[in-house]
């Protein structure tokens, strides 16, 4: 290729420059100015009119191309550069370099924007170094690359993470006074270091630029960007001094520096702070958009306060500020992680109705609600409509909904949504093996989920912590115990830090293997691994304890979690009162349970069921009918166990006993219809 001779022989200058980072922003075009004399040129000239508008796809701007090639005397660089800038914000880098290749293997006129154009395309295709040859080509043919030039450059280097290297270039630039770095160039920078996570370097060159005699201060943008960057890394409180001295420096804040803020004080869950940043913000005359809301509607879902969030909808459209998909999935998704699957359904058809189109993340938003709740039939469902509204699943998708069937004992079913992934042109990912995996072992296939793990290692696929915390849950379940600690060990030596829910499997399997001393000094040697044991891990070992029948023990583990800053759960109480029920110590069950009221954590059907069961092995019937009265009046009901045991009871009470009407009322349907 022509191309590639000037490549090889333009000077080599700049060939040592470059740095490191994702672009921030598309690729600046240089901006072309036509002088009215060419103008003139060609509204009196004979060349046949060129329509650039009639380009619509790749092949149209080639078959022009080539109109122009074929033209003689050939047209002016100024419609050559044109073409080549219509064909870049098509995306068509590639053909772009293919035009200016031809162009100069058949002495085409080219100019400093031409070369431009070329050394942009490389930047995008992250080629910064061919950018760089073309830069010497510049000096060869006597053009002098300007500032915005040099940022194209600057900016291929970071998007290729080649931070030393723009850096390096920044400081050439005024040392051999090449150009003038503008704000646009320091801006390139700063957010090349905070896209990289070098904050510190990023802050340092702000305050420089703020200090420094020269003309070219940091604007807003340069503002914004280390803004942002403090709040991804959760440095909200250096954003928020940053941002209380803008006023003194004369910048006035945007949507975007405000809506930064916000974003980072709802992430660290200050949503009271973030709304005190929103007044501001309104007070100032900054107009919140649809992002700004978002952030809000996105943080009160997570909250759990979802009817709050539907709320914003109307403050939205008020101010003329219309929701889109991201705000309707929001507070979908909130209603799905309530179970509020018709709330759910009915925010999703609002969207539609609102003539917005839901995505496929909309879709698995609902796909993943179903899913919680073991209903597959509507999980299906709702996969399938995506798929007929034209909508392509994705990995996450595909991985949803085996996770529901997993969760369900359908292994079949997870299996061919596995195979499925692939004929549809998707990956497996690490979270779709650990599906599969955990399906396998819950099936008994031991074997067969090891195996696939080692598949998926050799596929290059690193596992994370919680695929090998299902490969040690299903070991331990197993009862392969020795493996699974063997497993653990791998894990560690390859640089995968163990969390509390793997030791939580580890203390579990030791104690369903009756090794729960074993599991009592792994709990007690959690803190010098840096863990700190959760409530469930307390709940695992008093429920040991007390199968064991060793109540103290499970008692003073109970009496421990006030110092440690827990609350015992639901869970951790009906363990207790059924053990407390089981050894026959009634009244203990009994203050246990007004203690569990006392402390906010109310009774709920398990708790009622195990007490009652525990009465009645004692024949305390008229006690267990009080508990009943309770249940009845909180529309809890009798779980199968219970129903059994209080069949004779009322066989010696009669049909008209007490007893009789009341289980009457607290049989469940479907226990009933048996």
């Amino acid at each position: 290729m022509f191309l590639g001779r000037i490549l090889s022989n333009s000077s080599s200058k700049f060939s040592t420059f470059a740095i490191a980072s994702p672009h921030y922003q598309s690729f600046l075009l240089p901006i072309f100015h036509f002088d009215n004399a060419s103008c003139q040129m060609r509204h009196f000239s004979a060349y046949p009119r060129f329509d650039f508008e009639s380009i619509r796809k790749p092949d149209d701007a080639v078959a022009l191309f080539r109109d122009m090639m074929r033209t003689e005397p050939r047209p002016y660089v100024t419609l050559f550069t044109k073409l080549l800038s219509i064909v870049v914000k098509m995306k068509q880098y590639s053909l772009a370099l293919h035009l200016f290749d031809e162009m100069l293997q058949r002495n085409a006129p080219v100019n400093h924007y031409t070369l431009s154009i070329a050394i942009d395309c490389y930047c995008r295709q992250k080629r910064p170094d061919f950018g760089f040859a073309i830069l010497g080509s510049f000096f060869k043919r006597g053009y002098e690359p300007d500032v915005v030039t040099f940022n194209t450059l600057v900016k291929g280097l970071l998007f290729v993470e080649r931070i030393p290297e723009a850096a390096k270039l920044l400081g050439k630039l005024s040392a051999y006074q090449l150009c003038e770095p503008n704000e646009y160039t320091y801006s390139t920078i700063i957010n090349g270091l905070c896209k990289a996570g070098d904050l510190l370097q990023a802050t340092d060159l702000l305050c420089s630029l703020e200090k420094g005699k020269g003309s070219c201060k940091p604007n807003v943008y340069a503002y914004n960007i280390v803004i942002d960057g403090l709040c991804k890394e959760g440095k909200v409180d250096e954003a928020l001094q940053l941002f209380s001295t803008l006023s003194d420096k004369g910048i006035s804040p945007n949507v975007v520096i405000y809506s930064s803020i916000i974003e980072g004080l709802c992430k660290m869950r200050r949503v009271d702070e973030a709304q005190d940043i929103l007044r501001k913000m309104i007070a100032n005359k900054v107009c919140p958009n649809v992002w700004t809301y978002n952030i809000f509607v996105d943080a009160w879902c997570k909250d759990g306060k979802v009817e709050e969030a539907e709320h914003i909808l109307v403050k939205m459209k008020e101010i003329d500020v219309q929701p889109n998909i991201v705000t309707y999935t929001a507070l979908i998704n909130g209603y799905c992680l309530q179970g509020k699957m018709e709330e759910a359904g009915r925010i999703f058809q609002l969207a539609v109705n609102s003539g917005i189109k839901p995505d496929i993340i909309s879709y698995t938003a609902l796909i993943n609600g179903y899913c919680l709740q073991g209903k597959m039939e509507e999980a299906g469902r709702i996969f399938q409509l995506a798929v007929n509204c034209g909508i392509k699943p994705d990995i996450i998708s595909y991985t949803s909904l085996m996770n529901g069937y997993c969760k369900i004992g359908r292994v079949d079913e997870v299996s061919r949504l596995f195979t499925e992934i692939c004929t549809e042109g998707l990956e497996h990912n690490v979270v779709c093996y650990g599906t599969m995996i955990e399906a396998l072992f819950r099936e008994g296939r031991c074997e067969d989920g090891l195996n696939l793990f080692k598949e998926m290692e050799s596929l290059g696929l690193s596992p994370d912590v919680k695929t090998y915390t299902i490969l040690l849950h299903g070991l331990c379940n197993a009862h392969r115990i020795i493996e699974a600690f063997s497993m653990l060990h791998i894990m560690e030596d390859k640089g995968v830090v163990p969390n509390i829910i793997t030791y939580n499997v580890l203390i579990e399997g030791l104690c369903i293997t009756n090794k729960v001393k074993e599991a009592k000094d792994l709990f007690d040697e959690l803190p010098s691994k840096g863990m700190h044991p959760s409530v469930v891990t307390y709940n695992i070992l008093i429920g040991a304890f007390c199968k064991e029948g060793q109540m103290k023990e499970a008692k003073d583990l109970f009496d421990e979690l006030p110092s440690k800053n827990l609350q015992p759960s639901v869970i951790t109480y009906n363990i207790l009162i059924g053990a407390l029920c089981k050894e026959g110590h009634i009244e203990e069950a009994k203050n246990l349970m007004m203690q569990m009221g006392n402390n906010g954590c109310l009774p709920v059907g398990v708790t009622y069921n195990v007490f009652v069961q525990g009465l009645l092995k004692r024949n305390k019937t008229s006690d267990a009918i009080r508990l009943l009265e309770e249940m009845d009046a909180r529309g809890l009901t009798l779980d199968e166990t219970t129903f059994s045991m209080l069949i004779d009871p009322v066989v010696r009470e009669g049909k008209d006993s007490v007893l009789f009407d009341k289980l009457k009322k607290l049989v469940p349907k479907d226990l009933y219809s048996r």
